[in-house]
């Protein structure tokens, strides 16, 4: 695929992917107009998700018949809730007027939101096949490859290809079992559908889910729909920054989710307040919500409720103190049932062991804390600085416009919450505050992408105000015909946003920092995965090896990629790959003396050893001194044992000729 007009059917693909399937079961419930648009991807990532957990446990191959038959008993679950289920009966009435002056405004955002992502996306990355260069790219890559490999995107099996002595481990899959579907129904390359399946999510599904939010908090009105949309590719901060970091592709579909998440919870808690869907459909649809936000990545349902704390703070203080009014028994009963509560779901939580691990992960402070908070308050977080001005006043002017509507006092206490996070992680090396980032493991560039959650709501707010009270204040320049009244304005804000977006310093900053990130030096550089001569003899391994060959190599120094870039089995396909069996743990210390040694040369034939991919001695940053971890890989070239096969500059194939004295010859 050398351009992206060529992954434009591919893209439509994900598309699909993205919104058919929770359409289809959001339409038995009767969710309808802007809220079906809105909510169609958060369901269907938990279908796709859930699909491929059950589909081994029913022996099937991962592929589009195991969605379709996910859709199906989902939807007939959904049907069957709602013909029992009273409450979920009733739809509210839909308008034919009020349908197209949600749905345009909506469609006009989004779109304007995809145009703008996309075009920065064609500047960093030539074409669909570059891929990204972060610590985590090599993992995401290459576990996508293997769903597609072993037909199963299960989030129970995914890392198994990096935990040879485990059984069965979580890990959320929902963003490769995306992606390896689009990639096995389309038969594009692992990069490719990468980077298409981030486009769509963050170019479609997270200006979507803004929508919903701003629609929830704020009302239907078309040019605050546009808006939302438009707005919600402006902030370098999402989608852009968990790119150039990383890349954490999995948080990236979280985080995309967190908005749709946060509106149905106000749907359920305020009724009065907020309106689109009845309590009863709202909480439904939570539970076709979560599946997705877990195995997406679980650190988005706690960014839902780090959102909500000041207002669910409040309802807490409200509920026992109503209860103290009755009577102190009453008062002390309910504040006990909440502490008991409480100290049973964080006792049942930390006895998983993938939240015992967050608190594992300390960033140290690299900024000073005031500095940090205005760095994040000006949506300009390291790597950028340049502050987005005209987008902070914004969300300023929202702020105190959404102070006066009815139910929203909460809002300013959850915006300065997020102003707070970023150097929380960013700005002090506190414990306590190390402990209070941990489900995003205290990570500044994570946390930093909580920002946009609310500044992009507040951001449209801010400017259909700003809008209002020009209008009102100029009423000579801004008087109109009718059509310019209901059309031309909205038409003119938007373009406005483009302007804004465009104009800030702080993305162009951030383009470049995502185009490093896609870059591939000619030689090595100390931060690529790979350098050109590397990955010109990765995509030669297919004239050399075949699909059953294992390759030696030392994953520290870009070498694992070939798992995803030439459908290649790698010895060691990870970097932080502590799970090793026992002939691995060999291999990696003693690969050096295959030649002679009979133990390391019995390793080798069962783990199917036949050839070693040899980048040299430039290692990735992520560890100080990978040498010593791989010195059986790092010194077999210079063994007897293996022959040069072929080159590249420094990259070199050999093959396995000698075994435990053994000589082998070479397959024909």
């Amino acid at each position: 695929m050398s351009s992206w007009f060529e992954a434009l059917p591919a893209f439509i693909v994900a598309l699909f992917i993205l919104t058919l399937p929770g359409a289809a079961v959001l339409a038995t419930l009767r969710v309808r107009s802007l809220m079906a648009f809105c909510l169609a991807p958060a369901v269907s990532v938990s279908i796709v998700a859930v699909s491929a957990i059950v589909a081994p446990l029913i022996h099937l191959p991962w592929h589009i018949p195991v969605v379709l038959l996910g859709t199906l008993v989902t939807a007939a679950t959904a049907a069957s809730a709602r013909y029992f289920i009273p409450a979920l009966k009733i739809a509210l009435p839909l308008r034919k007027e009020k349908f197209r002056a949600s749905i345009l405004p909506m469609l006009a955002g989004v779109l304007l939101a995809l145009a703008m992502t996309t075009t920065l996306l064609v500047l960093v990355a030539q074409n669909p096949e570059q891929f990204t260069q972060g610590y985590d790219s090599v993992f995401h890559l290459n576990a996508t490859a293997f769903a597609v490999e072993t037909s199963n995107a299960s989030s129970f099996a995914l890392s198994s290809f990096i935990l040879p002595t485990v059984k069965a481990a979580f890990y959320p899959g929902a963003w490769h079992g995306l992606t390896s579907l689009l990639a096995i129904l389309t038969g594009i390359s692992i990069p490719a559908a990468t980077n298409i399946m981030w486009l769509a999510v963050a170019g479609f599904v997270w200006p979507l889910s803004c929508v919903f939010l701003t629609r929830v908090l704020f009302g239907g009105k078309a040019m605050l729909l546009v808006c939302a949309g438009a707005f919600a590719a402006a902030f370098p901060a999402f989608p852009w920054l968990l790119v150039q970091y990383g890349s954490a592709y999995p948080n990236a579909l979280s985080n995309a989710l967190v908005p749709v998440g946060i509106g149905l919870v106000l749907l359920i808690l305020r009724p009065t307040v907020h309106s689109g869907l009845n309590p009863a459909q709202a909480l439904a649809v939570v539970a076709l919500f979560l599946p997705g936000a877990i195995t997406a990545q679980p650190n988005g349902v706690f960014s839902v409720l780090l959102v909500l704390t000041p207002l669910l703070g409040y309802l807490l203080y409200s509920w026992i103190r109503t209860a103290f009014g009755r009577s102190s028994f009453h008062g002390w009963k309910r504040l006990g049932f909440f502490v008991m509560v409480t100290a049973a779901v964080l006792a049942a939580l930390y006895t998983l062991p993938q939240i015992r691990s967050l608190f594992n992960y300390t960033s140290p402070a690299f900024l000073s804390f005031p500095l940090a908070l205005i760095r994040n308050f000006t949506h300009a977080p390291a790597p950028i600085w340049f502050p987005a001005l005209a987008l902070s006043a914004l969300v300023l002017i929202g702020v105190r416009a959404g102070f006066h509507l009815t139910g929203l006092r909460w809002l300013p206490a959850s915006l300065v919450l997020l102003i707070l996070t970023y150097p929380l992680s960013a700005g002090t090396n506190f414990v306590l505050a190390n402990i209070a980032m941990a489900p995003w493991w205290d990570n500044p560039e994570r946390i930093a992408a909580l920002m946009p959650l609310l500044a992009v709501p507040l951001a449209a707010l801010g400017m259909v105000t700003l809008s209002g009270w020009f209008s009102h204040r100029f009423p000579k320049i801004f008087s109109g015909s009718a059509l310019w009244q209901r059309k031309g304005k909205t038409a003119a804000v938007a373009a406005l946003v483009v302007v804004l977006t465009f104009t800030n310093p702080g993305l162009w900053q951030m383009k470049e920092q995502v185009g490093i990130m896609y870059n591939v030096p000619a030689s090595p550089n100390g931060l690529a995965q790979v350098d050109a001569q590397e990955l010109a003899l990765i995509h030669r391994l297919g004239n050399y090896t075949t699909k059953d060959d294992v390759i030696a190599n030392n994953p520290y120094n870009g070498s694992a990629l070939a798992m995803a870039l030439a459908e290649r089995t790698m010895l060691f396909p990870y970097s932080s790959q502590g799970d090793l069996s026992p002939d691995l743990y060999m291999l990696r210390f003693w690969l050096n003396r295959i030649g002679t040694d009979q133990e390391v040369c019995a390793a080798a034939k069962r783990l199917g050893v036949t050839y070693l991919l040899d980048f040299g001695t430039d290692y990735i940053p992520a560890f100080n001194n990978p040498r010593s971890l791989y010195p059986g890989v790092t010194l077999a070239p210079d063994s007897a044992a293996f022959s040069l096969v072929a080159s590249e500059g420094h990259a070199k194939l050999y093959r396995l000729t000698k075994c435990g004295g053994v000589s082998i010859s070479e397959k024909p």
